[in-house]
């Protein structure tokens, strides 16, 4: 939630390096968007404009702001006050001489606003952030100016007095050559310019250290609890109150920005790069030939007798685990619970030597999973992560894991981020299930699936016209139900929630079979249903649901094999070659994902920025 960027250097106008930037870190909250900029001189300027980013870049190119080399830039996700140019970041001290931009939620705010207000401070906006600039201008007034470096003292004073979340980031006008902040459970990242370039001696701030791919070759990941002072000679990192050193990490050089390019949309682009996040997640870990599979991690996580998988995951993470947990029952013989993460936060938990716990983020930095990874790892609990950012807060706070590989995802609405998690979840059931004696001849089945299922998704994908002409027909319904059953139940739900991200239309999943307790009841010729059943044991089963459905004047959508005998059944199909009913749901998620892509493009939505979401949650 919301998206921070700082600039301190002279290859870029500040204003134009802020701009550009923000604009990757949009997905991360879109509602309005600011900044503030200071130059030599001592003049600092604050642009701020409601809606996307575009519309900040619009306003400021009526300004001068060429000698501006220093700034702060916000794109906000409103969680405090409604969407106005009053509400939207950066906010100024009572002096105007601090400005601020914050992530996350002070919790105390209304309190600390009302001590303010007894010392006469007065307030514009409805946000815990402007509390926030005029807190710590109050006590920078009283820290002595003898002291070494009073911005950090003053800040380690504001700390003591903050409860939430938060990621802070300063501009002092007075000293328009330095930078300085903190945070807690919000991310953060110091990134320094290329090396050997005009950029060498420019610094960087964001909470998101994709944005910065292209800019930087060095970054750090702060860690909560800390302060810092970023100068354009040097930096200091303070963790109670003492310097301390952080690894300085190197960008890899395959990582790159992500680019639109010739789609349309980023969500599309990423639809489509599903086959390639296939062929990278089993890089390097299934050897195709000799039908062997390779993991370091997984070697030893094979060695601990484990009884009992407990999974903690948000949103898209949480329905992807919905079919991990399958696979793993069914591959390794494990039993394994999917816990909500804001749930598991705060219900009783029963850690113990055999009972692994996985924290799972699409995201990667989602507060109430890392949370809640704390709250077991400080319990001594056996944690595993599985995610998509090497830095991220869970990887480094789980200490091992699964990387999904699936790249730098722009799009809101989860696509190749979904389908990276499930294949790590099937090959993490594999690999144990192998080890656990799982049957050779299934083992050596999924296996052959598994290296034709990238060539299989292409498939859908050179076909997407047929699903683009029936999601037209479509796409003036307001209610929709999804069904599916065992794995394809997980198929559903994650169907079911594109939906409703992407068009705002009303959708509800359910399985199959439960629709007969009470769902039903909302069936008429103005209530469709998509109904996955791409092949299984209980494909007739779900054929008997088609049946109860048209016998009350529904319409069914069917996502089933191409040759499924039962096609008539259905009001319209969508077929695919079927491999097996545990890679089945690789290839009726895509399917799934471009049928609602396609209902919201025929409804004029906008696809890769839907309204009142943002990419990663990061207050609870």
């Amino acid at each position: 939630m919301c998206g921070i960027f700082w600039y301190l250097g002279r290859a870029w106008h500040a204003s134009e390096a802020i701009v550009e930037w923000l604009q990757r870190l949009e997905y991360r909250g879109y509602d309005s968007a600011g900044m503030c900029i200071v130059n030599h001189e001592k003049k600092i300027e604050t642009i701020k404009s409601v809606g996307k980013v575009s519309n900040l870049k619009v306003k400021s190119e009526s300004y001068d702001l060429s000698s501006y080399h220093v700034g702060i830039g916000h794109t906000r996700w409103a969680t405090h006050g409604g969407v106005t140019e009053g509400n939207c970041h950066p906010h100024l001290s009572q002096s105007g001489r601090f400005a601020v931009v914050h992530n996350g939620i002070i919790e105390n705010y209304r309190e600390l606003r009302d001590e303010l207000k007894e010392k006469w401070y007065s307030f514009y906006s409805e946000t815990d952030t402007e509390i926030v600039a005029k807190l710590f201008e109050d006590v920078y007034i009283d820290t002595p100016s003898g002291w070494w470096n009073p911005h950090l003292i003053a800040l380690e004073k504001i700390i003591e007095r903050m409860e939430g979340a938060y990621g802070l980031v300063f501009l002092d006008r007075d000293h328009p050559d330095m930078i300085f902040g903190t945070k807690k459970w919000s991310p953060m990242v110091i990134g320094f310019g290329k090396e050997n370039t005009e950029s060498a001696s420019e610094r960087f701030i964001s909470s998101d250290y994709q944005s910065l791919i292209g800019l930087i070759d060095r970054y750090i990941f702060l860690e909560d609890g800390d302060i810092f002072y970023v100068t354009p000679e040097n930096y200091t990192i303070l963790s109670g109150k003492e310097p301390i050193y952080r690894v300085i990490q190197h960008v890899d050089e395959d990582e790159k920005a992500s680019e639109l390019g010739l789609y349309p949309h980023f969500m599309l682009k990423e639809i489509w790069e599903q086959p390639q996040v296939l062929e990278d997640v089993f890089r390097g870990r299934i050897n195709f030939y000799s039908n062997e599979l390779h993991s370091d991690t997984l070697e030893d996580l094979s060695k601990q007798w484990i009884e009992k998988i407990v999974v903690v995951a948000p949103g898209t993470a949480y329905i992807a685990w919905v079919l991990g947990k399958h696979y793993l029952e069914e591959l390794a013989g494990i039993p394994t619970e999917v816990v909500i993460s804001a749930e598991f936060k705060y219900q009783r938990k029963f850690i113990n030597p055999t009972t692994l716990f996985i924290f799972v983020s699409q995201s990667w930095e989602t507060a109430d999973t890392v949370d809640s990874l704390k709250i077991v790892k400080e319990q001594w609990g056996n944690v595993f992560g599985i995610v998509n950012v090497s830095g991220s807060s869970i990887a480094r706070i789980a200490g091992r894991g699964l990387f999904t590989r699936a790249g730098a995802e722009i799009g809101v609405a989860s696509t190749k981020a979904f389908t990276g998690m499930i294949a790590c979840f099937l090959f993490l059931a594999l690999y144990l299930g192998k080890k656990r004696g799982l049957d050779y001849g299934l083992y050596r089945e999924i296996l052959d699936g598994l290296r034709v299922l990238p060539e299989r998704i292409f498939d859908i994908l050179e076909n997407a016209e047929s699903i683009k002409t029936i999601a037209q027909k479509y796409a003036h319904y307001t209610d929709f139900f999804y069904l599916g059953r065992e794995a394809e139940l997980a198929i559903a739900l994650e169907g079911s929630l594109k939906l409703k991200e992407l068009s705002y239309i009303h959708s509800e999943a359910y399985p199959a079979w439960e629709l007969k307790h009470g769902p039903i009841a909302l069936i008429d010729e103005n209530f469709p249903t998509v109904l996955v059943n791409g092949g299984g044991p209980l494909v007739s089963k779900n054929n008997s649901s088609v049946q109860e459905i048209q016998a009350r004047g529904g319409k069914v959508i069917g996502i089933i094999a191409e040759n499924d005998v039962s096609k008539s059944l259905y009001t319209d199909v969508i077929s695919f070659h079927s491999l097996h009913p545990l890679l089945n749901p690789f290839l009726e998620v895509v399917i799934l994902q471009l049928f609602a892509y396609y209902i919201a493009c025929d409804l004029g939505r906008d696809i890769d920025k839907p309204r009142n979401l943002a990419k990663s949650v990061t207050v609870e």
